[in-house]
């Protein structure tokens, strides 16, 4: 039995546009009728729930596409290595980004108990730069090639000394 869009996504726990969504992108491509509407079957119903739950636990829908390659017809002895090292993956991204997290969460600390200057290190003005300034990207964890955003940034004093900031200038008055 199929259903239409909206009742599989009702079934399946996601929105309707994210059905389409992935149709779109071809990660759960379901077979369409003359008229062309999209019509799910118990197979894209249960590709649908898998995209769901890795969404879940954290995958990127490359990562999922992925994993939904090497569970095509015989591929099963591949499924599990490949879900395996794709966990590992992302274990040690989140244990990076704890640890970031932690030295961040000091500084933090040593900030609002302390002396109220910029980072909370001793000598340093309200504007030192210390939580401003990217970290050079050999302290990025290794694999970790992306961005990091605020924490990267906030952390960027814990390699190396920073860079002062020049002073405002207010332009003449008119």
């Amino acid at each position: 039995m199929t259903h239409t869009v909206k009742d599989t996504a009702a079934r399946v726990g996601l929105p309707s546009r994210t059905l389409r969504y992935y149709d779109r992108i071809g990660l759960v491509c379901p077979p369409r009728t003359a008229t062309g509407y999209r019509v799910y079957g118990p197979e894209e119903e249960n590709r649908l729930r898998f995209v769901r739950q890795a969404k879940t636990l954290g995958f990127s829908l490359e990562e999922i596409r992925e994993l939904m390659v090497v569970t095509e017809p015989g591929r099963g002895s591949e499924v599990v290595p490949e879900v395996e090292r794709l966990l590992d993956e992302r274990i040690a991204a989140i244990d990076a980004q704890l640890a970031e997290l932690g030295a961040f969460r000091e500084r933090l600390v040593a900030f609002r108990a302390g002396t109220g200057s910029g980072c909370g290190r001793s000598g340093h003005g309200a504007f030192c730069g210390c939580c401003t300034e990217a970290a050079p990207a050999d302290d990025a964890a290794p694999g970790n090639n992306e961005p990091d955003g605020v924490t990267r940034a906030a952390l960027g004093h814990l390699a190396r000394e920073p860079t002062p900031i020049a002073p405002l200038v207010r332009p003449p008055a008119a």
